[in-house]
């Protein structure tokens, strides 16, 4: 009966990110206590209460890119154009235009932390300049769960690559 009602909220869940959610399917069909630490984590993350929706959502298309997942990053610009962001922005996240600030320092250290691994000491004081101390946590959540999924997909075997010929199509729904 669990394993039901879970496999209905994850066909609930691929419709609002209009990407297939095969590997959350394999955890609910192995084990629902499992299904529940999953939910639990990402519960916990994802929310953005302190944040615009655009740096939210760049630091989560940035992370997705950086882990190279195909249908992670597809999953973070639909959640993005649902969120209202300019088709524009979301095409400049994927090709790495240059963008204004706070923007500008929220891909730096996303880019630093997630892809490079480092510190980017400068882009943190502007993103707390913009946001404070609540808004650089946040951030920090942000792109580190949307680089810890293809992880775990990656894992599991169901981590796709990102094509970015796909993903950069301006005239994309």
């Amino acid at each position: 009966m669990l394993k039901n009602i879970a496999l209905f909220m994850i066909l609930r869940a691929e419709k609002r990110l209009g990407v297939a959610l095969d590997y959350v399917r394999q955890i609910a069909k192995t084990d629902v206590g499992l299904l529940t630490r999953y939910n639990r984590l990402f519960g916990t993350i994802d929310p953005r209460k302190h944040l615009p929706a655009d740096a939210y959502h760049a630091a989560r298309i940035r992370a997705a890119l950086a882990s190279d997942c195909g249908s992670c990053v597809q999953a973070e610009i639909n959640l993005a154009k649902k969120s209202k962001l300019d088709p524009a922005l979301i095409d400049a996240l994927l090709s790495g235009s240059p963008l204004k600030q706070p923007l500008a320092s929220v891909v730096q250290l996303t880019d630093a932390v997630v892809a490079n691994r480092q510190d980017a000491s400068e882009a943190r004081a502007e993103i707390i300049k913009a946001w404070g101390d609540t808004g650089l946590i946040e951030l920090s959540f942000a792109m580190n769960g949307a680089a810890m999924l293809p992880g775990i997909k990656r894992a599991m075997g169901y981590a796709t690559a990102c094509d970015l010929t796909k993903l950069q199509n301006p005239g994309r729904k």
